[in-house]
């Protein structure tokens, strides 16, 4: 009995100290990374806000069907604009060049992450293959315009 309530307390401490945070919704579940985490970019980072991610998640709700029309790398998976809903996001923002606001989306097909496991909330995950299980894109939030479509390879 006291190995159950160990483990059950350490989990809840691990969850606790996640990086991102954690924002779900009946249409999307993503992983909000703060300014201070140096996950991708080391400067010209901002904390995106919960209506910032709002307007990125109704653009690719909109508007990734136009830019994904060549379905790049998804003949054998998913193809991305009609599952949205299958995939978890991680949000980091940050300044360009041009001073505009903009949010990088990674995307994760969620039954590729291991059951229970939050380490998608704490680090951005990087996969090298897997087709259209894996991509990301940039939401500009001055243009309201999504940017920079990538969609992995196969193996």
């Amino acid at each position: 009995m006291k190995y159950i309530v160990i483990l059950f307390l350490s989990n809840c401490l691990i969850h606790a100290q996640n990086v991102a945070e954690h924002f779900k919704t009946r249409q999307f579940e993503v992983a909000i990374f703060p300014e201070s985490s140096n996950e991708i970019m080391q400067q010209n980072r901002f904390t995106p806000t919960k209506e910032e991610i709002i307007k990125a998640e109704n653009a690719l709700k909109f508007k990734l069907k136009f830019l994904n029309n060549p379905l790049m790398n998804q003949s054998r998976s998913p193809i991305i604009h009609k599952n949205l809903k299958k995939y978890k996001r991680q949000y980091f923002g940050y300044i360009n060049e041009k001073d505009e606001k903009i949010l990088y989306i990674n995307s994760l097909w969620s039954k590729s992450l291991k059951k229970n496991h939050w380490y998608w909330l704490n680090e951005i995950i990087w996969i090298s293959d897997g087709g259209s299980y894996y991509w990301n894109i940039e939401y500009n939030l001055e243009t309201e315009e999504l940017e920079n479509l990538k969609v992995n390879g196969y193996a």
